[in-house]
């Protein structure tokens, strides 16, 4: 397993003001999972078994500042992200937080962030090929896979080098058309227009809208083998895998859920397992610097 060579924190330099890039230069960026910034509180960075407190905390002014900067000096272009909690940088998802305007029971905005995470998003060439035999089916086809786990452990990391390893051919295995919905931005990383990461050379890919219809909208123009989409969050998505699998085409998706007996928990999940639209269900848990996945089935709780 071999990690790209690049420093997985360029990605989000051009993103960031000099004086957060000068803040965090002076720890280890390689290893950097996570860069916590709170108003009035010190930069925190985080890693698998660790955290660094750097000597700086920002105030309000800076972190309208990083906010500018993270949506390239157009908050509002980004009004429809930030609703939900995040914005997307090349694949980097940044969580926010702050003073939110409510309409009609719902974030509409938030007047002040005050709050960020951003996730330093990484490409692990080879990190999937443990898992590729359950993922082929061993007869000629591709089983439809659900990765379980919970927020942080590396799902998104496994189903983009999947998505990479599907589409170009692995052993006596051909290369499959691979459509990617890719609703956050994160597995494909698309910036004007060209993936950040790399998900192989026949993927293709739709972002900036729910995943449930990106999924709908490929399986009616893109004619593709297997679909690819992270973090299966509600009856909608539910409803577009089910289609799917309906349609002839593999799927390949991820869940937050501890583990099957977690997912149980969860009407969407629970409705996805009994439809049968899942061959194998994969458990991933984060144990410090490595991952551990093992097959599941899917029972009552």
């Amino acid at each position: 397993m071999a990690a790209n060579s690049r420093n997985p924190i360029s990605v989000l330099q051009p993103f960031i003001p000099r004086w957060l890039r000068a803040a965090i230069e002076v720890e280890d960026t390689n290893a950097l999972e996570e860069i916590r910034v709170r108003a009035g509180r010190p930069i925190q960075l985080v890693y698998a078994t660790r955290e660094a407190m750097l000597p700086l905390s920002p105030d309000a002014a800076l972190c309208r500042e990083l906010l500018e900067y993270l949506c390239e000096q157009s908050v509002a272009a980004c009004e429809r992200e930030l609703a939900q909690g995040y914005v997307t940088v090349r694949g980097c998802r940044v969580g926010i937080s702050g003073k939110a305007v409510a309409r009609d029971g719902a974030i509409a905005r938030y007047a002040h962030v005050t709050g960020f995470n951003l996730r330093v998003a990484r490409e692990v060439r080879g990190c999937a090929e443990p898992v590729m035999n359950e993922i082929y089916d061993g007869e000629g086809g591709v089983n439809s896979v659900l990765v379980l786990s919970a927020p942080g452990a590396g799902k998104t990391t496994l189903l983009r080098d999947a998505a990479r390893i599907l589409s170009d051919g692995w052993r006596d295995e051909r290369g499959r058309k691979v459509c990617v919905a890719d609703e956050r931005g994160e597995l494909a990383g698309t910036y004007l227009g060209q993936a950040s990461f790399d998900l192989g050379c026949r993927t293709d890919v739709t972002d900036g809208c729910m995943k449930s219809e990106a999924m709908r909208q490929m399986i009616r123009s893109m004619s593709p083998e297997v679909l690819v989409t992270d973090e299966i969050g509600s009856d909608e998505d539910a409803e577009a895998v089910m289609l799917a699998a309906a349609s002839g085409v593999a799927v390949l998706a991820s869940a937050h859920a501890r583990d099957e007996r977690d997912a149980m928990r969860k009407p969407h999940l629970k409705k996805l397992a009994e439809s049968g639209s899942f061959d194998k269900f994969l458990v991933l848990r984060r144990e410090g610097e490595k991952a551990r996945i093992r097959a599941a089935r899917f029972q009552a709780p």
